[in-house]
């Protein structure tokens, strides 16, 4: 009697064990979960941010051309303000080259791992698991022959001695698990302080380089002389002018027939 309460005290601080184990380990997994959605979701975000900015920077490069095409064509002063425009745009486009391979280095790649790191998570929870599903299994096994069986001690026995061992290896998985999902939850913070601080700064530094080019170029594209063009176009059109009149003055008018009657 003394023998079976023994056993079912035994029992009862074990099935806690288990319990609390279980419980914990359904945390980690939700944990694990949780990041593995989230830095998903940032990782594909910020890839498509960054693709847009490359995507703005090439169209942003044809506009170059298109500009530089169309200030070959035109009055001096005008021609100059654009051509400045194109080249300090040109410039804002090497800027955002550099601002997406930031991005891609700093921001996307580092949030991209974390897919490997969740995995090897989850193959440590299904270790951890296993390993606390084998300690049920064999607890309930234990108190199934206790029952059963309770004058035949050498088969309890048996069935104890593998209880302690399932639990000393479910007790040392388990904190294992805990001791590297701890790291992995300091290492997640870490991590993400410095790729938002990295975005930041990037973002940062692209835009104040940019204010100061659009600064400058402002000032280009301000001083675009309209009269000084309109007075060149002017004299263009004279000239135009000039050369048709002294094109038509130095041909021959046709002899008329008539001019020859009146010496009749």
């Amino acid at each position: 009697m003394e023998g079976g309460q023994r056993g079912s005290e035994l029992f009862q601080a074990r099935d806690q064990d288990t319990r609390a184990r279980n419980s914990q380990t359904k945390y980690i997994q939700s944990t694990v979960a949780n990041v593995e959605k989230h830095f998903g979701d940032l990782c594909n975000l910020f890839a498509a941010c960054t693709r847009k900015t490359a995507r703005l920077r090439d169209k942003s490069d044809l506009l170059v051309k298109a500009v530089r095409e169309y200030a070959d064509a035109e009055t001096p002063h005008l021609k100059y303000g654009l051509s400045s425009f194109a080249d300090h745009f040109a410039l804002i486009q090497d800027y955002r080259h550099a601002e997406v391979e930031r991005l891609e280095a700093k921001v996307v790649k580092p949030l991209k791992k974390y897919g490997s790191i969740t995995k090897l998570k989850r193959e440590d929870l299904r270790i951890a698991t296993d390993a606390i599903k084998r300690e049920t299994k064999q607890l309930v096994q234990v108190e199934k022959l206790r029952l059963r069986n309770p004058s035949d001690r050498q088969i309890v026995t048996q069935a104890e001695n593998e209880l302690h061992r399932v639990s000393m290896d479910a007790t040392r998985v388990s904190r294992q698990l805990e001791e590297t999902i701890d790291d992995f939850q300091q290492d997640k913070i870490k991590d993400l302080k410095k790729i938002f601080g990295d975005f930041i700064t990037i973002e940062m530094s692209f835009h104040a380089k940019a204010l100061e080019v659009y600064s400058n170029v402002y000032q280009h594209v301000q001083n675009i002389d309209e009269e000084s063009d309109m007075e060149v176009r002017y004299f263009e059109v004279l000239m135009e002018l000039s050369c048709i009149q002294e094109l038509y003055c130095g041909q021959h008018l046709p002899h008329n027939p008539l001019d020859s009657l009146e010496t009749l």
